[in-house]
Order: structure tokens, then sequence, then C-alpha cells
């Protein structure tokens, strides 16, 4: 079972050491939650430690009570790291590291999720209404009067819709649009997972998948028209198999001090051996083990599988991917037993951190170079267009199912390639 150790730091408050650092010397998956009156179990960090609290709330909202010296120097909004008896005076090793180098607020920093101030007299969020939003029996408001409001606001487009249940807003945390309207929406899909959710065309994410396959698409010289996408759905993976990605994205970020492990977006071509995503019926992962999509979707990516379909890896045996989605594309296959109109790419996110820049090929690679924990296989030399190597099954995941219109001249152009062996993955 794995634990955290802590010991309680001195306090000038009354009461304050009580409700942040507890009694107790150590902390498991059944530890409840320090905040006074909460009953519930302590949240478990991606890097297998356990948090004082069972939320970002419950601990804010101790914070609030402590004295500064308590509070981290450099973020001030999360308590002090304690360590055998010793408190620190920051909350980890990025705000300690951020306020060495900077001396100010770290790009991008996380924020915690301190409510908002409320206004005297709330107003609905519709804009044809001027009434005073619902207020639950805990105090907290909506953003809109009436249930009947918050359809309104999905139906006329003023509110992006749960990707769940397509009927309610999205809920906003943090000052950040989530993918879901309520906890219910949220673990119901999680508890269906691996699964994937459509993505309306009028969504912020949306413009935003099509704007990186739009823009990255560089073939142009071969074919002037970019594809157009058709649908783009949202994935989902297992628990397992977010909480492995998260905790390899963490350790990076503590031991390179980039922000988020200096994780990005980039693209991969795969077989599809079904007509996943075509058509809003068509959500459900196939059972064909020749279908890579969907194997790739339900247990993510593989390193036992490299260079399989293609008996070659420029840097050796790893995960590839790339920034330029044409390059990508060059991947893309559907299988003949599951003949379709459309093609089918993931964009994933991939876990860089510390790359290493190579131009010439070198396929006996088995991991990074020593100090590296990716390659970048940059143009130039070998290469006409980028791509991105891991060589951790935990340092990618899929993120984005996107759909496409082909046209014949790629696909032309795609196999006169293949037959002259000009494409690497």
């Amino acid at each position: 079972m794995r634990t955290s150790s802590y010991h309680a730091a001195p306090s000038d408050t009354p009461g304050a050491q009580q409700a942040v650092y507890p009694q107790y010397t150590s902390r498991t998956e059944m530890t409840t939650c320090s905040y006074t009156g909460c009953s519930r179990r302590v949240w478990q960090d991606p890097d297998g430690s356990f948090s004082l609290y069972c939320s970002k709330n419950h601990r804010d909202a101790a914070v609030m009570s402590l004295p500064s010296a308590q509070v981290c120097q450099h973020c001030k909004i999360r308590p002090v790291y304690i360590e055998n008896g010793r408190a620190h005076n920051f909350c980890g090793v990025r705000c300690a590291t951020a306020h060495k180098q900077h001396g100010g607020l770290p790009a991008g920093r996380r924020t915690a999720q301190v409510p908002s101030p409320i206004s005297a007299n709330p107003v609905c969020g519709l804009s044809s209404c001027d009434k005073a939003v619902f207020v639950n029996r805990s105090g907290q408001p909506s953003n809109y009067c009436s249930q009947g409001h918050r359809v309104t606001a999905v139906a006329t487009g003023e509110a992006e819709a749960c990707l769940k249940c397509a009927r309610f807003p999205k809920a906003t945390i943090n000052s950040k649009l989530s993918d879901f309207c309520s906890i219910r929406c949220r673990d119901d899909t999680f508890g269906e997972a691996p699964c994937i959710l459509e993505i309306a065309s009028s969504h912020e994410i949306f413009t935003s998948v099509v704007n990186q396959f739009n823009e990255q698409w560089r073939h142009l010289d071969e074919n002037p028209e970019v594809p157009v996408v058709h649908k783009v759905w949202k994935i989902f993976a297992s628990k397992p198999i977010v909480g492995q990605f998260d905790r390899y994205r963490l350790s990076v970020e503590r031991r390179t001090s980039l922000e988020g492990g200096n994780s990005i977006r980039r693209w991969h071509g795969t077989v599809r051996a079904c007509n996943l995503g075509d058509e809003p019926r068509e959500n459900g992962l196939c059972q064909d083990d020749i279908c890579s999509l969907c194997c790739i979707i339900r247990t993510s990516f593989q390193l036992a599988q490299a260079g399989k379909r293609t008996n070659f890896g420029r840097f050796g045996a790893g995960i590839y991917t790339s920034a330029t989605s044409s390059k990508a594309h060059d991947y893309v296959a559907q299988s003949p037993t599951a003949p379709s109109s459309y093609e089918a790419i993931l964009l994933n996110d991939v876990v860089v951190g510390k790359t290493k820049k190579l131009t010439v090929s070198d396929p006996s690679l088995i991991e990074p170079p020593a100090g590296f924990d990716s390659v970048t296989g940059e143009p130039g030399g070998d290469l006409n267009y980028d791509e991105c190597i891991v060589y951790k099954n935990d340092a990618i995941r899929p993120l984005f199912l996107v759909v496409y219109h082909p046209n014949n001249t790629q696909a032309v152009v795609r196999a006169a390639r293949r037959r002259r062996g000009s494409i690497s993955p």
C-alpha cells in the first residue's frame, strides 16, 4: 500500500494546524479528507502520493485560514510542503524552480479553485433573461435561473453542450470549460471508457483541432487541396491508462521543470478496419485485431507493435508521431473489409520532455540518447518533414479522432510514394 509521510508544522493560528496538518503521520487511500466536516477519502496524486484533502475546493478553502508562513511563497494558493518535520517555502518542485529561475509566476501556472466573488444580484446567463440565478441548498449559484434556460442556452447556441448528454451547458471550472455539464455525466463517461464522444462543429475545441489539421497539412506541392474534416471525436481512455500517462507526465515535469512535461499535440496515422467515427451511430470500438485504430483507443500505444507494419524505423523502435498532419496521413489506411468514404487519423498528447534533435537516421535506437526523453527528427538531411519519437508507452495517449474526406489524387500519390519506398514511419 502506497503511503505519504509528513509531520505537522508550527502555527500561530489556533486551529489552523489541526485543519491543515492532521496528527497522524501517513496517508493512504483510506485516509479521510482533513477539511472540517468532510468524510470523503483523500485525493491520490498522479505520482502515487496522497493529498490531505479530497478535492481542490477543500484544499483551497483550508488554505484560506492559514497564516502566510504556511502558504507557498510563489503561487500563494497552496500550503507549503512538509518534509521530515520541516516546512519548505514552497508547495512543490514546480513553484520552487519557477521562483528561483524567474522570481515571478510560472507561465501557465495552475490556479486554485477558489470561488469567485458572487455579485449581490447574479443574473441568468441567458441573454434574454434578467431573472436571478438559481442557488442550491449549499449556497452555490447556477449560471441560469432554471433548467429550462440551461436547455435554451444550448439550443440557441449561447452555450456549448455537454459532450455526454448534449442537453445542458458545459460546466466552467477555474475559468476553463469542462467537457461535461455535471459530475454525473463525467462519471458516466469514464465508467464507459474507453469510448469516444462527438464534438459539435460549433465548439471551440472542434475549431482548434480542425485548424491544426489544416495548418499542418504541408504536402501542397503534391495536391493543393487540404481534405475537409467531417467529424471530430474526443477520446476518453480508461482510468489506468490516464493514470499512467499523468504519472509519467508529472515525473518528467518534476525532473525537467518543463511545464506539463513539455506535452504537445501530434498526429499519428494507422489502419482502420471499421467505420468508427464516420457517423454518430458509428461510435463503438470494434473487436478486430487488425484494426490498429480501435486497439490504440482501447489500450493506448504499445511499443511492442513498433515497426510491425513498416519493418523500418528511421529512429529505431519507438512510437512515431508528427506535427505535420499530411505526413501522418501517409500512414492512414482503410481495410478493404470495411470500406468507407472517409479516412481517420489520431491527434495525440505526447510528453516530449527534453528532446534530442536529429537530422540523420539512427535505426539502432531503442531509447532516447542519455539525458533526453524523446527524439525529434528535423527536416534536412534524411527527412523532408518532422517526426517525434517516444520510447515509452506512458509518454503518449490518443486525444482526438479526426474523420475527414480523402480525395483520389492524394490516394494515388500516397500509393506511388509507398512503392518508391519514400515514406518512413
